[in-house]
């Protein structure tokens, strides 16, 4: 593995930004992988202080997004988002 060194204040945030996004993922970072605020609720629940963000651990989104249930659910939002022409249909 590479070693990356930091020399100044962009390069300290990005560091910042990484270590963060390894162990954390936010409201919009769930959005992106098709979540939507009821599942967040249903699935997730309440989100933690992680910093100044309020977020949930990666590590129980992995576990929540292994689940049988989830898994039901996901494929349903994914046939909704392809009927209202969000994403491509599958070939």
């Amino acid at each position: 593995m590479a070693v990356r060194l930091f020399y100044n204040a962009a390069d300290s945030r990005a560091r910042a930004s990484t270590e963060w996004h390894d162990n954390w993922i936010s409201k919009s970072g769930l959005k992106a992988r098709f979540w939507t605020d009821k599942a967040i609720s249903q699935f997730l629940g309440k989100p933690q202080k992680a910093g100044p963000i309020m977020a949930w651990t990666q590590k129980e989104v992995r576990r929540v997004e292994n689940t049988h249930e989830f898994k039901q659910w996901l494929v349903k939002r994914r046939e909704w988002l392809r009927a209202h022409g969000k994403l491509p249909a599958e070939e």
